[in-house]
Order: C-alpha cells, then sequence, then structure tokens
C-alpha cells in the first residue's frame, strides 16, 4: 500500500546538536546547510516495509532558546502545524555538565507541551530522544536506564546513536532503532492536513515534483507560527497565487492520458516559472 499523503517527521535540536548527521546515518542523505541554522530545512524519506511505503516529509528546526520556541509553538496559530506531524526527533549532544542535563529536561518537557496544547492528551506522536556524539572529553556519563528514565517523564523513548547491535530483549539499538520505531508508526494523515498537499492520483511526475518543495511548505507554516512582515506576506500570497495556477491546470488535465498528462504538465510549469 503506498500511503500518499502521510504525516511530517519534525526534527529538531540545540544548534549544534547534530540532526543533519543523524538524518544522513537514518535516510542516507541529509540537505546542504544554506546558512547557520538548520532552521526550515526539509529532506525527504523513501520509507518501505512489508505493509506500506511513503515518502515521509521531514521538516527541520532548531532550538536556540527553548522558552521562546516553546511560546511560539503552544500559540493556537501552531496548531494546525504541529497536528501536521507524526513523529518528533529530538537530538541532544551527550550533556557534558549538568546544567545540559537540565537543558535537554527542559527541552522535552517544552515539546511534550507544544503537543499537548495541540492534540490534548490523546496524540500518537512518535517521540524519540537521540543522544548524539559529543566531541569534548569528559562528559557525563550516564547509564541507559537513567536515560530511560529522564525521557519516559516526557513520552520520549531515549536511543544512543552511537549504541550497535541488539539490547538483551532482542530489539536494535542506534540509528536501527529509530528506524523500526518510526517504521512502526501510523502514518497515513486521514482527514489531517488536506491544505499542506494536493491529492497528485494520476497526476503528471512534473507537477508532482513542484508540488513537493518542502522548504515552501515550512516556510509558510512557520510564518503562520511566528508572524510576517510585508515581504514575507507578499512572498506567501505569490506562493498560494502559484498553488491556485497549479490546481487549475491539474483540473484541466484529469481527462488527458498519462502521457498527455506528463506533457501537459512539463510545459505548464514552464509557464508558471516564467512568471516568477
Amino acid at each position: 500500500m503506498e500511503i500518499s499523503n502521510p504525516r511530517r517527521i519534525l526534527a529538531v535540536g540545540a544548534p549544534g546538536s547534530g540532526v543533519l548527521s543523524l538524518l544522513k546515518d537514518l535516510t542516507g542523505s541529509a540537505p546542504e546547510l544554506i546558512t547557520d541554522t538548520t532552521a526550515g530545512l526539509s529532506h525527504e524519506w523513501n520509507l518501505e516495509t512489508k505493509y506500506y511505503t511513503a515518502k515521509l516529509p521531514i521538516w527541520i528546526d532548531e532550538i536556540p532558546d527553548v522558552a521562546e520556541w516553546r511560546s511560539e509553538f503552544t500559540k493556537p496559530e501552531a496548531k494546525e502545524v504541529v497536528t501536521a506531524i507524526g513523529a518528533w526527533i529530538f537530538c541532544f549532544k551527550k550533556p557534558v555538565t549538568e546544567k545540559d542535563v537540565d537543558t535537554i529536561k527542559e527541552t522535552m518537557a517544552a515539546i511534550a507541551k507544544v503537543v499537548e496544547a495541540a492534540c490534548g492528551y490523546n496524540d500518537d506522536h512518535v517521540r524519540l530522544a537521540v543522544a548524539m556524539p559529543q566531541s569534548i572529553t569528559p562528559y557525563l556519563e550516564r547509564s541507559a536506564e537513567d536515560w530511560d528514565d529522564v525521557c519516559m517523564e516526557h513520552g520520549f523513548e531515549f536511543v544512543d546513536s552511537e549504541a550497535k547491535d541488539k539490547n538483551q530483549y532482542g530489539e536494535e539499538m542506534g540509528v536501527k532503532r529509530v528506524e523500526d520505531a518510526l517504521k512502526a508508526q501510523e502514518w497515513d494523515d486521514v482527514g489531517g492536513d488536506g491544505d499542506f498537499a494536493f491529492d497528485d492520483d494520476g497526476f503528471g511526475e512534473g507537477l508532482d515534483a513542484e508540488e513537493r518543495e518542502m522548504g515552501m511548505e515550512f516556510f509558510g507554516l512557520k510564518n503562520a507560527v511566528h508572524g510576517m512582515d510585508e515581504d514575507e506576506e507578499a512572498q506567501v500570497e505569490e506562493l498560494e497565487g502559484l498553488m491556485r495556477k497549479m490546481v487549475a491546470i491539474k483540473d484541466q488535465s484529469e481527462a488527458m492520458s498519462e502521457d498527455e498528462r506528463k506533457r501537459f504538465a512539463v510545459k505548464a510549469i514552464n509557464d508558471i516559472m516564467k512568471d516568477v
């Protein structure tokens, strides 16, 4: 079964927490860092199991200030963003001081609060807290059992990204555990974020590629949370205009054969891009 409109993964952490490194280990690739922040980057993971296939959109965000981030994402207008998420991957560098541990706890509590504000207590998100390698030595030594207890308090499963093989229960550890946990999630977005993606069933590959510009998608959603200035509003209006044109083109192509749709889609996109 192919899941055509799956929920999203949000990979998040403090600056320098190793989010892109984890995504590369998990998916085989990662987006390029364009500026000095990972916030607003996006990625896609072609996930296949014996039960389903899905192209999972991955949003990437950065939390330089936990209190500010929590405040922004618990606003009512953030609900649409949060409910589109099916899994949270919180990356953190293995702590060097007890203050680092406190920040890790605070961040997990903030994420839990964001999810609660949007979804109540009936959410079905996967929440993974992934400890990434620390370049500073020595760092605090804590047992996996200690981390399990800390993370479970906030609804997270602890994963040590450097762990290998299987645990005493025969479960995979490390990045493979992240993969297994995500594969077990229900990704179908039944009645969810219909405004975030078009139903491209039977539509040409050209438009399909354009519709998957997830960076623009997350840009629009982040602005809905943080507010926009006039220039940003103009950009969003321009994007909405392009999307309306694409919907109109899709409607026009419904009666065409597959080959005709593909040719029509390529020509239509070229025409649209001339106006950008």
